[in-house]
Order: C-alpha cells, then sequence, then structure tokens
C-alpha cells in the first residue's frame, strides 16, 4: 500500500481545525512540548575477518516533540508530532555504517564495496493522529512505535525506528491493558523513507520478503502489585504467525527481593509461506535478587524447532538475549545467561547505575556452516544523569560490548551517548 502524503496531512488538518473548533483550551492546555538532543559516538571494531575492519562515526540529534492534550468531551481529537534533524559530526567512507546516518546508495568511486559517504544532514517528521473515547480507549493513525513481546523498534541509535499504521488500546477494566493495531509500512532509524514490512534476514535464514501488513493483539493483566501476566499475537501477512507469554513478578524474601521473568514465544508459517517453512519455539528464564541496590541475574533460553526465531526486518528483541551486537536467536541455539545491576543510589549517589550482561551459547545451526556452532558476548553499561543544578536532566553514558562467535565476525564495540531535554 502507498501512503498518500497528502491525505494524510489533509486528516490531520482536519482535526486541528476540529480541536480549534470545540476546545483548543483542553487541546494546547494539556499538550507537552520539547526538544531532545542526542550526541552519539559509535564504533564498531572487526577483529577478523575480511572486508570493512572499523565502523566510526558520530552524530547529534534534535527531536522538536509535540504532544497535544484532547479536546473536551466523550469523544476528543488530538495529534502528535515529531520532526527529527541529524547532523554529521565525524565520518569517512571507509568507516561509515553504523546506523546513525544515511549514506549513498553506490560506493564512492574506485573504493571497496563498503566504502558510501554519509549525508551531512537528515530530516524525518513522525505525525499522529489521536482520538480518546470515553477517557479509556484511545485510537492512533500515523507514525507508530508499538512496544510489545512480537515486536521490538530498534531504538538504540540516534533516532528509533518506527512504523505507519493504525492502534487502538482500551484500559477500561482495571488492571487490564488491550491493544491491537496494523501496521502497513515501515522506517529504518537512519532513513527518511517509509518501505513494506518484511521478514528479518537471519543470516540468510529467510528470504527477502517484504510490502506486507503486520497485525498485532495484546493483553496485559496485573494480577497483583507485583505479578503481571502479557499474552501477544503478532502476524505478518502470508508469512509467518507468532505467540508470546510472558509472566514477570517480585517477592519479599529476606531483606531483598526474589525477581523473575519468564518468556515464551511460538512460531509458525502462516497463509501461504512465503518465507518457507516456519515452526520455531523458544523458551526462557530469568530469575535473581534484589538486595541494597544490588540486582543479579541468572537464566537459560532454548530455542526449538525449525528455523532462526523471526522477527520483522531491521528490528531488536524481547528476547532475554538481545544483546548490543547479536541475540542468540538462531536455530537449536541454547543459551546460559548472566546479570548484574547496581544502582549507586545505595551508597549514597543517586543517578548512577551500572549494568554487566553476559551470554554464551552452543548448538547452533547456522545456514551456511556445518556442525553446531558457538558465540558468546559480554556487556557493560555505565550511566549518570545530573540530578540537580543547571545542568539537571542531563545524560552521559558508555556501553562496550564484546562478541565471539564462531560463525560471524568477532567485534569489540563501543557506544558515548550524551542526552538532555528541554521541556517546555
Amino acid at each position: 500500500m502507498t501512503i498518500n502524503l497528502n491525505r494524510q496531512l489533509l486528516t490531520l488538518a482536519t482535526l486541528n481545525l476540529l480541536a480549534a473548533a470545540s476546545a483548543q483550551a483542553a487541546f494546547l492546555q494539556d499538550s507537552k512540548r520539547s526538544i531532545d538532543s542526542k550526541t552519539f559516538y559509535f564504533q564498531n571494531d572487526y577483529r577478523d575477518g575480511t572486508g570493512q575492519n572499523r565502523v566510526e562515526e558520530a552524530a547529534q540529534g534534535l527531536t522538536f516533540r509535540f504532544l497535544s492534550g484532547y479536546t473536551e468531551g466523550d469523544i476528543g481529537f488530538g495529534l502528535n508530532a515529531a520532526l527529527m534533524a541529524g547532523f554529521k559530526l565525524d565520518s569517512s567512507p571507509e568507516r561509515s555504517g553504523s546506523g546513525l546516518l544515511p549514506r549513498d546508495a553506490e560506493p564512492q568511486r574506485g573504493g571497496p564495496s563498503y566504502a558510501r559517504k554519509a549525508q551531512d544532514e537528515y530530516s524525518k517528521l513522525a505525525l499522529t493522529a489521536k482520538m480518546q473515547l470515553y477517557k479509556n480507549t484511545e485510537v492512533l493513525y500515523g507514525t507508530l512505535s508499538p512496544n510489545l513481546g512480537v515486536l521490538q523498534p530498534s531504538t538504540t541509535r540516534l533516532f528509533p525506528q518506527d512504523f505507519f499504521g493504525t492502534q487502538i488500546t482500551n484500559t477500561s477494566i482495571e488492571g487490564l491493558t488491550l491493544q491491537a493495531g496494523k501496521l502497513d509500512k515501515a522506517r529504518a532509524r537512519d532513513s527518511t523513507d517509509y518501505r513494506g514490512v518484511g521478514i528479518a534476514y537471519s543470516n540468510g535464514q529467510y528470504p527477502n520478503v517484504e510490502d506486507r501488513d503486520f497485525r498485532y493483539f495484546a493483553a496485559d493483566y496485573a494480577l497483583s502489585k507485583n505479578l503481571r501476566l502479557t499474552y501477544n499475537l503478532g502476524e505478518l501477512e502470508d508469512v509467518y504467525r507468532q505467540h508470546f507469554l510472558g509472566l514477570k513478578g517480585k517477592l519479599a524474601a529476606g531483606p531483598g527481593r526474589i525477581v523473575s521473568d519468564v518468556r515464551v514465544f511460538l512460531s509458525e508459517d502462516a497463509g501461504s509461506h512465503d518465507a518457507g517453512r516456519i515452526s520455531n519455539q523458544v523458551y526462557s528464564g530469568l530469575f535473581g535478587y534484589e538486595w541494597q541496590g544490588h540486582t543479579l541475574q541468572a537464566g537459560y533460553q532454548k530455542v526449538d524447532g525449525e528455523g532462526a526465531y523471526p522477527q520483522l526486518d531491521s528490528t531488536a528483541t524481547y528476547l532475554h538475549t538481545e544483546m548490543m551486537i547479536t541475540n542468540f536467536a538462531k536455530q537449536n541455539q541454547a543459551s546460559w545467561l548472566g546479570r548484574y545491576d547496581f544502582d549507586f543510589a545505595a551508597v549514597g549517589i543517586p543517578g548512577l547505575g551500572f549494568t554487566a550482561r553476559y551470554v554464551k551459547s552452543d548448538d547452533a545451526q547456522v545456514k551456511g556452516f556445518q556442525g553446531e556452532r558457538s558465540e558468546r558476548e559480554l556487556d557493560t553499561d555505565l550511566g549518570y544523569v545530573v540530578q540537580s543544578g543547571s545542568l539537571k536532566g542531563l545524560g552521559l553514558r558508555w556501553r562496550h560490548g564484546m562478541l565471539r562467535s564462531d560463525y560471524q565476525r568477532n567485534s569489540d564495540q563501543d557506544r558515548v551517548i550524551m542526552d538532555y531535554s528541554f521541556k517546555f
């Protein structure tokens, strides 16, 4: 389906006129406006293999964001808008490809195939019309970024990946949130254009199938204050259908709390099976203990069935093993994982936090490779948010990842991020 931009703008303009005519005060008085600034340095050093041996870029992103209130009455109208502008701070054709900046389709003349020049600047617009029914139902049309077990837009660069479609959310039953939607187009985090929704390549496991609709349903229920049950259903038209069931909870025990997070994904081919046979199950659990700022967790994940874990192209996953560089989701892959978090507020330094995550896997069956494959990754994350003074809210973060694998290139990756939000 081709998006008719003029029709979209006309729809949004009509909603604005309705808002102005009926209850402009509520539309504006309940609005939120901000300018979000993000400075991002990305470096990935490939430790072996052939081709590009280093990716290194820096960019500045600014997002001008407007979230309106709703017009008054049982049926209210509103508008969300975001104008994103990205600027190159440092790059070269030989070091491009970080996902921070768009780059030329063709390589530099006389250079290797990966040597493509990054654009000096780019911008994109996100518009979402919204309608509220009786204070408990919200309908969105336009740019969407659903946060689901079956769909995790990639948010780990200058701007987030987003989609174009329709979504409805209902909260009329206390503790229960219901959500359903349909996505027609997808826009990559470093792209200005929408393209068809498709399945991820997954190291050659699945063919390049796109221009499909993705439909989803989600139910999230708070069984108690510390226990939450979630169910999702997602389907990529004529490609695959995926169920997700999650149970997350905390239980007081001694001086601290036991924490648990169990996730199950069941996937199968759907419709005309355009990506081939898919019959994949992922079972995972993460369990740990919180005490005086420390959280120590350990878990296990197993991929069963045929094929790699299916996901939408360019998205992240909601797997426990979603790491900085890889996600440990190949056919038959078995992974052990550990995680440690420390909140320095417990020792008098609020705003400072540290996380270390480690995953080691075996038994992966990867297309193009004989036998079972193994890999491991260690990620660390150190972040601080200024708590007071003229720089209150300024965030600084350093992330480091180290991947060692016997079927993909080994790499060391660093990300340094500074962000700040100017609110009005």
